[in-house]
Parts: structure tokens; sequence; C-alpha cells
């Protein structure tokens, strides 16, 4: 429960902090949301109207709580990263930074664009405070619970 509780609140934080660093530059929460879904459905997403920023928005959570569930089953490996909350949370949100730069747009229909130096601070900022340290805290609380909580899904002892 506490890696979707974290995967949502570190998407919500990621993407609040999109719509506002953004707006100054003319971006909208509807096209930021339309160039998320962009990702899969090309150019004809900032057609789409609320269609496509749905889309977009399930897109962006879904990669959050994916990335949340990625990082609580390696911390099952390296408790290193449950007990070092800060600086693995800030690690994990560098790498999800680069792997979204450099893998995941590339591969989509976005392709790879280059960055203002000041649009990588701000999201390195947002994937470091907003979303790694986020996500690590909430698998580092998962990993505190007992383990027939985590198992179970219940609260009752065996």
């Amino acid at each position: 429960m506490w890696v979707l509780i974290g995967g949502l609140i570190a998407g919500a934080f990621d993407i609040t902090f999109a719509f506002v660093f953004y707006l100054p530059q003319g971006a909208t929460p509807l096209r930021i949301l339309q160039g998320i879904a962009s990702g899969v459905l090309g150019r004809g997403s900032f057609q789409m109207g609320a269609a496509s920023a749905a889309l977009g928005a399930f897109f962006h959570f879904f990669i959050s709580v994916c990335a949340a569930g990625i990082y609580y089953l390696a911390s099952l490996r390296l408790p290193f990263l449950t007990r070092r909350v800060l600086i693995s949370g800030a690690v994990f949100g560098v790498l999800m930074f680069l792997a979204m730069r450099l893998i995941v747009l590339p591969l989509s229909t976005i392709g790879f664009r280059p960055m203002k130096v000041g649009n990588i601070i701000g999201e390195l900022f947002s994937h470091v405070f907003l979303f790694g340290m986020v996500i690590a805290y909430a698998a580092s609380r998962a990993r505190s619970l007992p383990y027939h909580i985590r198992s179970s899904g219940t609260t009752k002892s065996l």
C-alpha cells in the first residue's frame, strides 16, 4: 500500500511542479498532459482535447507507480535503498530523469529533444526532491512493516 501511495504522491508532486514550472513558458496543464500522451498517440494528441490529457495523466501516474514498485523491489535486494532514504532517493531521482530523457522519450513518438539548461535544472530538482525522495521514503515505510503485514495486505497478526 505504501508503494502505491508513494508512487501516486510522487506523481502528483512531479506533475504539479511541471504545471507551475512550465506555465511562464506558455505551457498549460492541458498541453502538458497532452504532451505526455503524444508519446504514444503522436502529434494528433494535441487535437484530442481532454481525452488525450486524461490518457497523459494515466500514463504519468502509471509510470510513477511502476517506478515506486521497481524501487521497492530493488530495496528487497539492496537494503541500503531504504536505510539511506535521502541519498538513495536523490540518486533514484537523477536516474529516473536520465531514463526518461535518454530511453523513454527517444523510444516514444516524441523522440529526443534538447532541453534548456534552466529546464534541466528544474526537472532534476523535481525528480530528486519531489519524486525520488518521496518514493524512497514510501519504500522505507513499506519495508518497515512486519513481514506478515507486507505479504498478506492485512493488519492482523498470524
